[in-house]
């Protein structure tokens, strides 16, 4: 693990497929690591759902 400090978001997604995983290669290459087909779609449906927050919310009359 390397001492790089991440200060924004942007930079903390990109410090997870660059940084070695603690089998000593990106997370990307391991096969232990790297998330699965399911778990990508597990991570789309919720996604989905937060950029759908901020958008107008209807409310009951």
């Amino acid at each position: 693990m390397s001492a790089r400090i991440c200060r924004t978001p942007d930079d903390a997604f990109q410090a997870g497929f660059t940084e070695p995983c603690e089998h000593g290669i990106t997370p990307e290459e391991c096969p232990r690591c790297r998330l699965t087909e399911a778990e990508i779609g597990r991570l789309v449906a919720l996604l989905r759902g937060e950029l759908h927050a901020d958008g107008p919310q209807a409310t009951a009359a």
